[in-house]
């Protein structure tokens, strides 16, 4: 295999910024920032374990990681993934067709790895970067309305699989942007920032169309094998800011015949973009033996914050804590899949806080995905059952035991009307809501019956 070269830009106040060159091999990625990168403070690194320094530290291709795990994070991952499906037909149409392996990984990488989540920008040299950052700004009739044929293509082409998916028509409208992995279609678009939803989209990164104001979301699709799936988010939104956790806006809409959430995007900000990392990426990159969620214990995230903290300035303590309250409410409402990848750290090194909740739907909902925790938990019958072995948790999450306890009762209290609200849901089919109810219930009842209650 010949070596592979690609360039890594972002966006910045001043306009766009060249980070650095890519170089990837069989064996390992070796990058290099630019002495314009060098020589600018504020400007974040490609990852938090790749800071800005003339000699950033070379990553070993190891599993399915051939390259930085950061980078790989703007793959479109394999799967029913939209934009997988959308890149995948583009470079079916191009000369040579498709690759196979990790060539096309690396096509769809040069294709599709900008503009996506988080600041980087990625293309096959700088006159391609050039190119791309010199595109005027979308026109005033630009918006795309329910009626277009975006919306057809989504609706027969993905949804219900009617016809084929003209990869043109949504590559002309919105771009061949990457998107997030799931269990749900995702887009990445702008919509009109007011209270309700009316439809329209336009590309990502659009911050205003003739008068009206648009902001960045991440546009979930339901699809028919996931009916009700995003009126179930929406309520877990809801409780999750009721009790007092960070949540971004979200719209909630039926349009074309389909049923979308439009989840407000929060690396963004005054439409230039903020690094926005996962921990899923960040141990993978920092940890040689890391290969995929089940190779860490719910104790050893707990222990991974600290060492974190020794190259971003993260608030440990705090830290520790939200990770912990979020385990611990994905268990009352049924998310068991509160995996890595939908924990973050959000800014560059020097302001790197825990990112807002998001993907927090009740997946247990789905036999398929009738599991307790998507981070594996070291279980020990000695600790009683799963409360007690959650306040076990408490000092590798910096806390004591009765600070663990106090925790799961307020969530417990805080939570208990979460079933009959599932079941008030009447756009979700009945079986959906009477198999959550029934998991959450019996998880709820557990815990109560160990705390006294």
């Amino acid at each position: 295999m010949s070596d592979r070269h690609a360039v890594i830009w972002t966006r910045s106040a001043d306009g766009p910024l060249k980070l650095g060159n890519l170089v990837v091999t069989q064996r390992e990625s070796r990058f290099s920032y630019s002495d314009e990168a060098l020589a600018r403070d504020d400007v974040p690194g490609v990852s938090l374990l790749l800071p800005r320094s003339a000699t950033p530290p070379v990553f070993q291709a190891k599993g399915g990681f051939f390259m930085y795990p950061r980078l790989m994070a703007l793959i479109p991952p394999p799967g029913h993934n939209l934009q997988r499906q959308i890149v995948t037909r583009l470079l079916q149409a191009a000369p040579g067709g498709i690759p196979a392996g990790q060539d096309l990984e690396w096509a769809l990488f040069l294709l599709a790895g900008r503009n996506g989540i988080g600041h980087l920008d990625v293309f096959p040299d700088d006159l391609a970067a050039d190119r791309w950052y010199r595109q005027p700004a979308p026109a005033p009739n630009q918006a795309i309305g329910p009626r277009s044929r975006l919306w057809a293509q989504l609706r027969d082409g993905f949804v219900h699989d009617l016809a084929p998916l003209d990869a043109r028509v949504v590559e002309h409208l919105i771009g061949p942007t990457p998107s997030a992995g799931g269990m749900t279609a995702k887009l990445l678009a702008a919509i009109p920032d007011a209270p309700r939803w009316d439809g329209r989209i336009a590309p990502p990164g659009t911050q205003r169309i003739g008068d009206t104001t648009f902001t960045d979301v991440v546009l979930k699709i339901e699809q028919p094998h996931y009916a009700g799936l995003a009126e179930l988010e929406v309520l877990c939104l809801r409780v999750h800011r009721e009790c007092g956790f960070d949540t971004p806006r979200f719209w909630r809409s039926s349009q074309a015949e389909m049923e979308f959430l439009a989840v407000e995007r929060f690396d963004r900000c005054g439409g230039l973009p903020l690094p926005l990392e996962s921990l899923y990426a960040l141990l993978a990159m920092g940890r040689r033996e890391f290969l995929s969620t089940a190779d860490i214990t719910l104790d050893e995230l707990g222990q991974t914050i600290p060492k974190l903290a020794a190259v971003a300035a993260l608030e440990v303590k705090s830290t520790q804590e939200a990770i912990f309250r979020r385990v611990v409410l994905a268990l009352l409402t049924g998310n068991g899949d509160l995996h890595l990848e939908n924990l973050s750290l959000l800014g560059g090194a020097r302001e790197a806080r825990l990112a807002p909740v998001y993907d927090p739907a009740p997946m247990r909902a789905w036999a398929r995905h009738d599991l307790r925790f998507a981070i594996p938990i070291d279980f020990d019958n000695a600790h009683g059952g799963v409360a007690g072995n959650l306040i076990a948790l408490a000092p590798a999450f910096g806390m004591k035991p009765a600070k663990a306890r106090e925790i799961i009762a307020a969530l417990l209290v805080q939570t208990r009307d979460y079933p009959e609200r599932v079941m008030a849901l009447d756009k979700v089919p009945l079986e959906r809501r009477q198999r959550l109810v029934e998991v959450v219930t019996r998880e709820r009842r557990g815990v109560a019956e160990e705390l006294g209650g």
